[in-house]
């Protein structure tokens, strides 16, 4: 048992590591303040598949909190927050519901109601003049297409998710931990 607890700590331990160094990776390279956020979200599947959701829960509050304080880019840590962190926690039992069209009008409405989140924090929270100007120059047509493009980005990270999830099953979990299958 103590092994058992020792290697989960370890797992978890280095797992967060590089999911803080995706997150300040985002910082680094301007153009990846939305990339980076979601790949540390990828990065709790095996924990949540090894684990539990309990384990992935409490991994992500920890990469959440040390994100919040640890990365400049408030943009970024906000997404991991708010939207690509809990997400792939929240996705297996989403994936259970039957109908597939309410499956995925969840998760739409879940993805917009994240990012009108995230976006009213940056505007009146978390002041960010560049954005702030930025907002001013857009207009209804604009918005409505970025909605849009982002809708749709959204729904090609959830099958990615899934993809990414089955590769892992199959291929990952077999060489990283032998003693499942023998």
């Amino acid at each position: 048992m103590r092994n058992r607890l020792s290697f989960r700590v370890a797992f978890c331990g280095v797992l967060a590591a590089l999911m803080i160094a995706v997150m300040l990776l985002g910082t680094m390279i301007p153009t990846t303040t939305y990339i980076c956020p979601a790949l540390a979200g990828v990065l709790l599947l095996p924990v949540v598949w090894e684990f539990g959701f309990r384990t992935g829960a409490l991994l992500y509050l920890a990469v959440a909190l040390l994100s919040l304080i640890l990365s400049p880019n408030k943009e970024a840590a906000l997404f991991f927050v708010l939207l690509f962190g809990w997400y792939p926690l929240l996705r297996p039992k989403l994936q259970h519901l039957r109908r597939k069209p309410w499956r995925i009008i969840l998760k739409l409405l879940l993805f917009n109601l994240a990012l009108a989140v995230i976006f009213a924090l940056l505007l009146f929270v978390f002041v960010m003049p560049d954005l702030q100007a930025e907002a001013q120059t857009w207009t209804g047509l604009v918005l409505a297409g970025m909605l849009l493009l982002g809708n749709v980005t959204f729904l090609l990270y959830d099958v990615l998710l899934g993809r990414i999830g089955d590769l892992y099953v199959y291929r990952l979990r077999p060489k990283l931990f032998p003693h499942h299958f023998s």
